[in-house]
């Protein structure tokens, strides 16, 4: 049966998933171009379905058990709130001099005003409200409510499998019910795709406490597939669009996607037989949050110097990051700052 709790299984699978954001992120730009065609928009689509819920499932999977709600609330505002902070300020940084220079020049006032007024209030609230380079800031804020929201969940009902099952469903229900019905709802800091992220944290849970049998997930696996080929085929847009609370088709994308999860957890199985892909692969596993924060930044940047070679791009989406991430690691305050981890910590991974 395949182990799901495989470290370097674990490690694999994050560096193909990341590698598959800041691949679906240069898809997306050639279609947004009209260069894209029938493969590019089903690769895009296929690749849609399962990345981002992937980290949501990951994290249940991960997920040592319930813990005292302040002290997992410390841990994890230091592990994913201050690396977000960091980052948005130094996204920010040109506004914020800029803000600054012309406060002090008196300068504030009318449209200069109005303008840093509706930036700054678009930056703290997150989510839908932030675009280009910045879009991904949604994932942190809605990893970390989420974490937090299964943790009081699963400590007042771990037990109770029948309630913690009815919690995933409200949820799942109530993320369906945004997407239908009010699709111009968002919550500032993505807080209403917390009602798409817990089902998929809770079932990651679950099945580590529960692992399926052989049949389960050979079955999710050929399900993952079929429905790929019926994005190919048909165009049909079954994929989680979480950002703006678009989870697809109710079911029909839900199994495909955790068959997605099985899919790329088996494939990472496979990879891990070669030494060389593995030590390849690691680093870029180590960096997967920092890649997320950035790789869209530096595609813009690198777009805006006339490079559109899409393997040029995602080499470079997928290393730069992961060279500034090795950097900051090396010290100690950056590492707290924008990694979330001690420099110590680092170092006793790098060991393992």
């Amino acid at each position: 049966m395949l182990d799901l709790l495989d470290r370097k299984t674990i490690t694999i699978a994050k560096a193909v998933v990341i590698t598959s954001v800041v691949l679906g992120h240069l898809l997306e730009a050639l279609l947004l171009d009209g260069n894209g065609n029938r493969f590019i928009d089903g690769f895009y689509h296929s690749i849609y379905l399962v990345h981002m819920p992937f980290y949501f499932m990951l994290s249940g999977l991960l997920f040592k058990g319930p813990q005292p709600k302040s002290k997992y609330l410390i841990k994890k505002t230091k592990h994913l709130i201050v690396p977000y902070i960091a980052w948005l300020l130094i996204f920010n940084l040109k506004a914020i001099i800029g803000f600054g220079a012309n406060l002090v020049q008196g300068n504030l006032s009318g449209e200069k005003l109005i303008f840093y007024k509706e930036h700054f209030f678009s930056q703290l609230y997150g989510g839908m409200e932030v675009h280009g380079y910045l879009m991904i800031l949604w994932f942190p804020t809605c990893l970390f409510f989420s974490q937090q929201l299964a943790n009081i969940v699963l400590r007042k009902f771990e037990k109770q499998t029948s309630a913690i099952v009815l919690i995933g469903l409200a949820a799942f229900t109530c993320g369906y019910i945004n997407q239908f019905f009010f699709p111009e709802f968002h919550l500032p800091l993505a807080l209403n795709v917390v009602a798409g992220a817990l089902p998929l944290f809770l079932l990651g849970y679950y099945i580590k406490k529960h692992p399926s049998n052989m049949g389960v997930f050979w079955g999710g696996v050929v399900f993952c597939l079929v429905t790929c080929v019926f994005i190919f085929i048909y165009n049909y847009p079954l994929a989680y669009h979480m950002r703006s609370a678009n989870y697809g088709a109710p079911l029909l994308s839900t199994f495909a996607t955790i068959g997605g999860f099985f899919l790329v957890m088996f494939l990472s199985k496979k990879i891990v037989r070669s030494t060389y892909l593995y030590n390849v692969l690691k680093p870029v596993s180590t960096a997967s949050m920092t890649i997320m924060y950035i790789h869209a930044l530096i595609l813009s940047f690198m777009r805006g110097l006339d490079l559109n070679n899409i393997y040029i791009l995602l080499v470079i989406g997928v290393l730069v990051p992961t060279l500034i991430h090795l950097v900051l690691g090396r010290i100690n305050v950056l590492s707290k700052l924008f990694l979330g981890e001690h420099k110590k910590r680092i170092k006793l991974i790098k060991k393992v």
